[in-house]
């Protein structure tokens, strides 16, 4: 008992709490501190530096705004991408923070909602650091005063280390929320520790578990793997520590599925949006390293203060790192670290967990200071991982890294003080202080910030009635591979800019996505020459063409607003110059709004609205086919299209509707009895058999189904058939008969960035930069060879394609795609060799041209197509992208019954 009369375990437990409670406020005033200026801009303004934060900063919208206001999950959006939409499963939406961030956002803004966001991340880091590293040193000898305040400098070690620093002041609040990490970890910690619990600790532990694991996936679903992967090896370690005894712990057993069942219940709808769209499209996750080479942790990095230190960021500039450095660890830092790892024998198991997540941050080679060792590496692994390949960052383990560090930082000063007491209380507490102090300065950083302030004009168009889209300049399509239209921070910013006028746009910026998600745009009229505007191409006489037709792309797509933005990098002035004149001489427009401020220039646009009058009556060979046909067709070449999977989907346009329609359609069925059921807005019409052959056929649509506006129409196939089993259309390779279809289907860096040839519906090329060629027995389809030619970057690549083609037996069919660019180092004996087997074309001066050629070697005249503002897409046979095909399409209708 206490002089008071307290039992001594209510008084520990008080001081505890009162311990917990002010770390907790310390934390919130670091992070007040650290991230000045930011406070006295706290309303206007975000840390980033435009490029990533006002997507994140949309998430923290859009997800109240599907569910409160459109009554739907946020996992899918058409309010980008419009109208084919994107699947948000794949794209960093941080639901959590999103959830957590509506009391605020609804009560003041977005920007403070924002804003409290990060600080929220800072001080929740911290804490759980905090408990972590206490409940380790709880376990020694170490007394509670000391474990106390060594417990908090290492939660300031992780809340503010300079690779999260780097990610807030890069926008990417996704990536510094990583706060939920050490309280994942603690748990782990706890429910392996040698001992009984009841059945209630073990639901709870289990609960727990799982819960921080969901939050943490909630808030960046990259951390989950790591967590996961954390866990294998930490459970390894138990094992041999225990010596087997683990297995036998069915304890632990039901606590980890408990765990299991609480993350994985609520993760499910996410995780099977994911799945099924790899399933539909293919693993479209990872793309080869997926500049995997250059967001690695470079080995000197460890050792280079961040750029962001306003004494000592001046170092890093001078250094040969490929990409911003996040790997700094902190002498302070690595002392105590190295000073608990000589001492206490059994913290060296942190000291391994930290060596192996500084391996896998070196990414797929080591790098020393720029220089490049291809060695064996364990993130090579890593990308044989579903999921876990997925990132594309080996840097961003930095995060497991800090964490280990901070616990060794722990033990470090615990020890340190332990010493130092006994000695001199004062020359304790000078320590302690002293190690926060010093690891704070280590690792300070100044925040760049954005001005998240938007543009008067979009209170008017939220004000506008209806349902109308907007179309934005720079227009432009954003995932972590590739960009299509004007790299610059302003298409980011119109991502920001719909969280005033809640209309759907074009343009989005996403983490994964399948191809056709880009090709949508870039394959359609009008869209494809703002593009090569935006990329400061000379438009000549194509704004005047498309005078004629803009106004077919305004009605379907329903666009009311064109407004255009000023670039944010000056290197892109030019460009968007020339997008703004194609808009105003392309487009019959009137000017609403012009206005300049601290984040440049921005000028509205009314367009000129025309009813869609081009009927519902669809076909492939039309202009806007690219515009109707979405997820689901091969090739729009000819007068047929074949749908490839057993649900294919299609854009109708209706201005107004009536009571009663009939859906008819034109198909060619592969097999008898095929089935076809017609969805209109998701309603099932009545089901119709395909007999083989063509025929024509027809369905009553329910009353009701159609809207005014963009209608979805989904034709569901009950039976699909080997591409190989069709022998309908033109297989004639000037007098050869290709004994298989083909389809060569180039696009140059601007209007796709791929070289596809498909045979039978199976990907052949390389699709790599340049030259792509196969070559196929003209007897037996079989490809014999296949090869790449990076004629962009090495004049020697001509030769050596040049030299492949020669080697080429005469008669063979051969099949060429370009990616990218070939033009700059084509040389005059590569065209020649291209013209061996039937070209006549010459890519050379046609910079990012798409150039796709089927052709027999030997044979005078080949198939051959070239494309400057468009992919280049050449079929024979049918125009199979995949390798089974439903049926094919010449025409649908939807007409009045009567």
């Amino acid at each position: 008992m206490t002089d008071d009369g307290r039992p001594a375990t209510q008084v520990g437990s008080t001081q505890t709490f009162r311990a917990d409670i002010v770390a907790l406020i310390a934390y919130l005033v670091l992070a007040i501190v650290l991230t000045f200026p930011l406070v006295l801009h706290f309303t206007t303004h975000v840390p980033g530096d435009g490029g990533d934060d006002p997507a994140l900063a949309w998430n923290l919208w859009w997800v109240p705004y599907a569910i409160i206001n459109l009554g739907q999950s946020p996992i899918y959006t058409q309010h980008m991408f419009y109208p084919i939409g994107i699947n948000l499963a794949f794209y960093t939406l941080t639901y959590l923070n999103a959830f957590l961030s509506i009391p605020l956002q609804y009560a003041t803004n977005l920007v403070i909602a924002t804003n409290a966001n990060v600080w929220f991340s800072f001080v929740v880091g911290g804490l759980g650091t905090y408990l972590l590293v206490k409940y380790l040193l709880a376990q020694s000898t170490v007394n509670s005063q000391q474990s106390t305040v060594a417990a908090f400098i290492a939660g300031a070690l992780y809340a503010f280390s300079a690779n999260k620093m780097l990610y807030v002041s890069l926008g990417q609040f996704n990536i510094a929320s990583s706060h939920w990490i050490p309280y994942y970890v603690l748990f782990l910690l706890k429910l392996t520790a040698d001992r009984r619990r009841t059945t209630a600790e073990t639901l709870r532990f289990g609960f727990l578990l799982g819960l921080f694991l969901l939050f943490q996936a909630l808030s960046e679903f990259i951390y989950a793997s790591f967590l996961i992967i954390f866990t294998a090896l930490y459970l390894v370690y138990r094992l041999i520590a225990t010596r087997g005894k683990l297995i036998t712990n069915y304890q632990l057993l039901i606590t980890f599925l408990v765990a299991v069942l609480t993350f994985t219940i609520p993760m499910s709808p996410i995780l099977a949006a994911m799945i099924q769209d790899m399933l539909t499209e293919g693993d479209f996750i990872q793309q080869g390293l997926g500049f995997a080479d250059v967001f690695s942790s470079d080995v000197l990095g460890f050792f280079v203060p961040s750029k962001l230190n306003p004494i000592l960021g001046g170092i890093e500039p001078q250094m040969n790192f490929a990409y911003t450095n996040f790997a700094y660890l902190g002498f302070v830092a690595l002392a105590l670290a190295i000073l608990a790892l000589w001492k206490i024998p059994h913290v060296r198991i942190w000291g391994v967990f930290g060596a192996i997540f500084i391996l896998i941050s070196l990414g797929p080679a080591l790098v020393v200071n720029g220089a490049r060792f291809d060695l064996p590496m364990p993130f090579d692994i890593l990308l044989e991982i579903p999921f876990v390949k997925g990132n594309r960052y080996p840097s961003r383990w930095s995060v497991m890294v800090t964490l280990a560090l901070a616990v060794l930082v722990g033990y470090g000063i615990a020890l340190a003080s332990q010493k130092l007491k006994a000695k001199s209380q004062k020359w304790t507490l000078l320590f302690t202080v002293s190690c926060l102090l010093f690891t704070l300065f280590e690792h300070l950083a100044v925040l760049p910030l954005s001005d998240f302030r938007i543009p008067d004009v979009y209170k008017t168009i939220a004000q506008d009635k209806g349902d109308f889209t907007l179309l934005e300049i720079p227009l432009a399509w954003r995932n972590g591979f590739r960009m299509t239209g004007t790299l610059d921070q302003a298409m980011m910013f119109a991502q920001w800019y719909q969280t005033a006028h809640r209309r759907p746009i074009l343009g989005g910026n996403t983490s994964r996505n399948p191809e056709l998600k880009f090709q949508y745009f870039t394959e359609a009229p009008v869209i494809s020459s703002l593009i090569w505007a935006e990329n400061g191409r000379d438009v000549g006489y194509l704004w005047y063409d498309d005078s004629k037709i803009s106004h077919g792309l305004v009605s379907f797509l329903g666009i009311r607003y064109i407004v255009w933005h000023s670039p944010r990098e000056e290197q892109n002035r030019a460009a968007l110059e020339n997008a703004r004149q194609y808009i105003e001489n392309a487009f019959q427009t009137t000017k609403i709004y012009d206005s300049t401020d601290e984040t440049g220039q921005t000028i509205a646009y009314r367009v000129k609205q025309i009813p869609w009058s081009r009927g519902a009556d669809i076909r492939p060979d039309d202009e806007w086919a690219r515009l109707h046909f979405a997820e689901g067709w091969g090739t729009l070449r000819g007068t047929s299209v074949w749908a490839l999977r057993h649900d294919a989907r299609i854009f109708f346009r209706f201005e107004q509707v009536k009571e009663n329609y009939v859906f008819k359609v034109r198909a060619f069925a592969p097999m008898a009895n095929q089935k076809l059921v017609v969805f209109v807005n998701g309603l099932a019409t009545g089901q119709v058999a395909l007999q083989p052959g063509w025929g024509e056929y027809a369905v009553a649509v329910p009353p009701g189904a159609l809207r005014v506006g963009i209608n979805e129409i989904i034709l569901h196939f009950d039976t699909l058939a080997p591409v190989s089993t069709i022998h309908e259309g033109d297989f004639a390779v000037g007098t050869t008969t290709s004994p298989v279809s083909i389809v060569a289907y180039s696009a140059g860096s601007e209007v796709g960035d791929f070289a596809h040839i498909y045979v039978n519906g199976v990907e052949a090329s390389p699709n790599l930069r340049g030259y792509n060629i196969i070559v196929i027995n003209e007897k037996t389809g079989a490809v014999e060879s296949r090869a790449a030619f990076d004629t962009f970057t090495l004049r020697t690549e001509s030769v050596r394609m040049a030299r492949f083609i020669a080697a080429i037996p005469n008669g063979r069919i051969v099949a060429v795609a370009v990616r990218d660019e070939a033009s700059r180092h084509l040389t005059p004996e590569a065209v020649e060799a291209l013209h061996s087997i039937g070209a006549r074309e010459d890519l050379r001066d046609k910079f990012r041209w798409s150039h796709a050629i089927i052709g027999v070697k030997g044979a005078s005249n080949a198939m051959e197509l070239l494309g400057a503002t468009m992919p280049a897409q050449l079929v024979v046979g049918i125009g199979a992208t995949e390798p089974n095909v439903a049926a094919a399409i010449e025409w649908i209708k939807i007409e009045d019954a009567k």
